[in-house]
């Protein structure tokens, strides 16, 4: 695998507000990996972390209630090895294509407890897999 950047086995998860569904891959992807770690950014970032996806997340036991939204840095992609977007970069003019792939998920803000974890459900099934994929088992 290329080395992009010093710190290495990096992710990074992208959604337009960065209030929900990627703070809960963030969270499932760093609670489950070893050696990788993962990151959350938005290409819009809300204010606050969506109070459903707060719930959501500590019903399976996992807190991001002091999680902050944060701006996508483009200056800082070279430090990720995958980049995983929930259907808010617009892939061609993205700098980082080769490492970019889609997990198109509805986006659960804006709707409701239901959707929410359904989409929680999702993205811990596709982050268990990804982490198995970077890590492997033992």
């Amino acid at each position: 695998m290329r080395e992009y950047g010093k710190a290495g086995k990096k992710v990074l998860f992208v959604c337009g507000e960065n209030a929900a569904r990627s703070q809960m891959a963030e969270a499932f992807f760093n609670r489950l990996a070893r050696e990788w770690r993962a990151e959350s950014a938005g290409t819009f970032p809300a204010e606050k972390v969506n109070s459903l996806a707060v719930r959501a997340m500590e019903e399976v036991g996992l807190d991001i209630s002091s999680a902050r939204p944060k701006a996508l840095d483009p200056g800082r992609l070279c430090e990720f090895e995958r980049i995983i977007s929930f259907g808010c970069i617009a892939r061609a003019a993205f700098p980082a294509r080769d490492r970019l792939e889609e997990w198109p998920l509805p986006d659960p803000g804006k709707g409701d407890m239901g959707l929410m974890r359904r989409v929680r459900d999702e993205i811990r099934r596709l982050v268990s897999s990804l982490v198995e994929e970077l890590e492997g088992s033992d």
